[in-house]
Parts: structure tokens; C-alpha cells; sequence
């Protein structure tokens, strides 16, 4: 489990906590996660793999994030436990 503090990329490279190496085809940076007050919300990147949260993509706008979301991108798939 990854517990965020501050604005987060989901990224291919790096050494963050959502750095997956092994997915060949997750943008660099495909995504990042921002603090929004008490809340957390995801912003998509233009990517050759888009991101998707409960499969609607979310390219270029932030989405607020609850818990149960499922997230993906290339062959990574992310679920949000806690927000908050």
C-alpha cells in the first residue's frame, strides 16, 4: 500500500512511490495525483496510454478521487483504499 503526501507522478521512471519500471508503456509521466484540500484528484497526461479511472479516461482535467476507484494506465492498475 502507497500513502501520498504531496503531488505525485505515475510514472514509467523516477523514484517515487508510483514509479513502475517494469511497464514499458506507462508514460513518463503518464499521470500525477495533487492534493485538493481533504481530497486527492487525478489528472491524466497525454500518453500513447491514456488513464482511466472506473474506466472513463481522464486526459487533461482532474478527477476527485474516492474510495473503490479504480485506476489504469498501460498494464498498471491502481485501487484507491483511503482518501483523506
Amino acid at each position: 500500500m502507497v500513502s501520498l503526501e504531496r503531488e505525485t507522478p505515475w510514472s514509467k521512471t523516477g523514484d517515487g512511490p508510483l514509479t513502475f519500471p517494469w511497464d514499458a508503456e506507462l508514460g513518463d509521466p503518464q499521470a500525477r495525483f495533487y492534493r485538493d484540500g481533504d481530497n486527492w484528484s487525478l489528472e491524466g497526461i497525454k500518453a500513447k496510454h491514456r488513464t482511466y479511472c472506473n474506466g472513463k479516461e481522464c486526459v487533461n482535467k482532474k478527477v476527485t478521487l474516492a474510495k473503490g476507484d479504480i485506476l489504469k494506465a498501460s498494464v498498471t492498475w491502481l485501487v484507491v483504499v483511503e482518501v483523506g
